[in-house]
């Protein structure tokens, strides 16, 4: 039986902030567009809520599945109907032992529009969720103090 790679994306970065700060910023989803050159959204960091999602070339209303505050926000976003494009994505909030938090933002792809958009799944997108990442960065560590930024 064959099986088929999901795309997967995923982007990590060390923030000199607690978690609980890194999560302010990243679910203040209306001043995205403040330091977020990669994304814009709207909504609430609610279980079940749906957002509004703005990035290069597409926007897209997933639902949140999981919001703990200072550890994980993800969501699942279809296109069409699930068969055909299936995204879940998460970001999780891990503190270090030196007071820094560690960002992973994640994402994992299914369906069978997958095939057709593998190539814009790559490098693009990879990038802009790095860029994404450094951008929060610098937002929360401007915000608390803490970073060179400050």
């Amino acid at each position: 039986m064959e099986t088929t790679m999901k795309p997967v994306l995923t982007a990590v970065i060390d923030i000199d902030a607690t978690p609980q700060a890194v999560w302010d910023v990243l679910t203040d989803f209306t001043a995205y567009g403040e330091w977020s050159t990669f994304s814009a959204a709207e909504g609430t960091a609610q279980v079940g809520s749906r957002l509004t999602m703005r990035m290069p070339g597409m926007t897209f209303r997933p639902t949140v599945t999981v919001a703990t505050p200072g550890q994980e926000l993800r969501w699942v976003g279809t296109l069409g109907i699930k068969q055909l494009f299936h995204g879940q994505h998460s970001f999780v909030l891990s503190p270090n032992h030196d007071g820094t938090t560690r960002l992973t933002n994640h994402e994992e792809c299914s369906g069978a529009l997958v095939t057709l958009i593998r190539p814009f799944l790559r490098t693009p997108k990879k990038d802009g969720y790095a860029a994404f990442n450094t951008g929060l960065k610098q937002r929360v560590e401007v915000r608390t103090g803490l970073g060179p930024g400050a």
